[in-house]
């Protein structure tokens, strides 16, 4: 039985593990826990702090989206702050910051007080995930690493999957009048737990000989990101307009100056923010696209299914989070596995078993789902979405290792704040790619679905009281409101004037007295339709997941891989 060179390789870590590291290790996860956490349970609860806080519609984008945002552009900061002030220091410090935004954040009495509160969340939860995974992996012998890293992945990837879970059932259960509040201040108890953990057990981890701050580079990678990351948050919502484009193409100026004034400060022997040498490993380089790639698909999977369910079927926000359960089990079960098939098959064939066995769960669920039936059975969808969950934790675990296996104690800290970065970047890319596709999809399947349903309605209108010679015009009235909105870019929200109760008395009686047959008409048209795009771009994805599977492949060492 051969180990896997990751494994082997001189990570700057202690053989043994750490005292207390155990301990330590439930701190710095429940840290990781809380981050991912916060970054998708906001998404259920604004229908209601909307309506509490009178946001508007660029409040309520600038609520979702201004955690992500800061959280991505002060990664690399925060890893370099770690190096200079003591890992420590900075994620105590960031959770305790994290713990007193949440409640800041449930107690805000207006939306800008809110997106100001959640913009310093972000900074707060990348002040911890810089450190992280550079803590872990100091707090272990590199024998321990394959597992540790296993459970981290399935915490982080959990935590992002059960948001829309815990964030439907806190606000349903409205505890002491809370509502939508109860999401923030559930990281009081946790964040307390986390430093109590954490505080005394966690090494100080700090450089002997800190270098200065690379000011220039801070600025240019944080303008970069800012202007990478928003256009792509915002650009659904927004219909894309032309200053999106431009800020794109900024962004493209700002990092490629990055990488040029990150290659000069390293070529005069300073203390760059990303050490240019990383990217001499292919291990490091193949692992980094591997990540932007795998968490793009992550995300734009959770996308659809979660619009399909939420817009598409009609589900409640608690149901909807209920369906990601069968995934987050299988994921947890595949990342705690994934340590000794990487010790039994090296990491490349762990990592690509990992993407074909995501790839073979997107496709099964694909095949499963019936645009007919107008719904997603739980007995049907458990077994693919377990297996997408197990392939998940077998990909995502053994992954945060291979990055990392050719850094060195210099490299090590700005290696690990890289790895979150790209991860918020996969995920921003691909919700606003697979968006694109998706809708598409959604508008290519209504040609086929609302003429169906149309003729479906006609019949069905004979059983209603209203004269058999109106049969037609309602039908077409409703075809012609369902083909508008789901061709639209937004078609999950209602067409205004399509709603039954514009026009004349006359109409809006005839609408009254149909309204039974044409609710249903509108359901099925919808779960027809989102359902049938879901597959189609189900199928896209799960080849792609098998796409990455082979690009896993550039990582095999014939001199050391088996």
């Amino acid at each position: 039985m051969s180990t896997d060179p990751a494994l082997r390789r001189d990570l700057p870590m202690q053989a043994a593990d750490r005292p207390g590291a155990w301990a330590a290790l439930a701190g710095c996860l429940l840290g990781v826990f809380m981050q991912m956490l916060d970054t998708t349970v906001v998404n259920i609860a604004l229908p209601d702090l909307t309506t509490d806080l009178g946001a508007s519609t660029s409040q309520q984008l600038l609520v979702l989206t201004v955690y992500t945002l800061a959280f991505a552009c002060a990664l690399l900061p925060a890893a370099n702050l770690g190096a200079r002030l003591g890992r420590r220091r900075l994620f105590v410090t960031g959770m305790i910051a994290f713990t007193v935004t949440s409640v800041l954040c449930g107690v805000a009495v207006g939306p800008w007080d809110l997106i100001v509160f959640r913009g310093a969340q972000g900074v707060s939860a990348a002040l911890m995930s810089a450190q992280t995974l550079a803590l872990i992996a100091t707090l272990f012998g590199k024998h321990r690493h394959g597992l540790v890293f296993g459970i981290y992945g399935a915490v982080a990837g959990i935590a992002a999957i059960l948001g829309p879970v815990v964030g439907g059932v806190l606000v349903d259960a409205d505890v002491l009048g809370w509502g939508w509040r109860t999401i923030f201040f559930i990281n009081v108890p946790l964040g307390v737990l986390a430093c109590l953990l954490a505080r005394s057990r966690l090494p100080v981890a700090r450089d002997d000989t800190p270098a200065r701050m690379d000011v220039i580079g801070v600025l240019l990678s944080s303008a970069g990101l800012f202007l990478l990351l928003c256009p792509l948050a915002l650009g659904r919502e927004t219909g894309w307009p032309p200053i999106l484009w431009v800020m794109i193409a900024a962004a493209v100026v700002f990092l490629a100056s990055f990488a040029i004034h990150e290659i000069r400060v390293d070529a005069r022997g300073g203390t760059p923010l990303l050490r240019p040498q990383l990217f001499r490993s292919r291990r490091f380089t193949v692992g980094l696209i591997l990540s932007l790639l795998f968490f793009s698909v992550f995300a734009g999977f959770f996308f659809t299914v979660s619009i399909s369910a939420q817009f598409g079927l009609g589900c409640t926000a608690t149901r909807t989070g209920m369906v990601a359960l069968p995934f987050a089990v299988g994921a947890a079960i595949g990342s705690l596995a994934s340590a000794p098939l990487v010790v039994r098959i090296g990491s490349p064939r762990g990592l690509f078993a990992g993407s074909l066995t995501v790839g073979a769960g997107l496709a099964w669920l694909a095949a499963v789902i019936d645009p007919s039936s107008e719904s997603l059975s739980t007995a049907t969808i458990l077994g693919p979405l377990a297996l997408a969950g197990v392939g998940t934790g077998l990909f995502i675990a053994p992954l945060q290792t291979v990055i990392l296996s050719d850094t060195t104690e210099a490299t090590v800290g700005t290696a690990t704040g890289s790895i979150p970065t790209v991860q918020q970047i996969g995920a921003s890319i691909g919700l606003a790619v697979v968006t694109i596709f998706f809708f598409a999809q959604v508008s290519g399947q209504s040609t086929t679905t609302v003429p169906e349903v149309r003729s479906e309605l006609a019949a069905a209108l004979s059983h209603s009281p209203v004269a058999p010679y109106l049969h037609e015009p309602v039908a077409d009235r409703f075809a012609a409101c369902a083909s508008t909105q789901l061709r639209s870019s937004h078609p999950e929200r209602p067409v205004p004037g399509c709603t039954g109760s514009a026009g004349s008395t006359a109409v809006a009686t005839v609408a009254a007295q149909t309204r039974p047959w044409t609710d249903d008409a509108r359901q099925s048209v919808s779960a027809r339709t989102f359902l049938g795009a879901l597959r189609v771009t189900l199928a896209v994805l799960s080849g792609v997941a098998v796409a990455i599977g082979v690009l896993t492949l550039a990582l095999r060492d014939r001199r050391t891989d088996r």
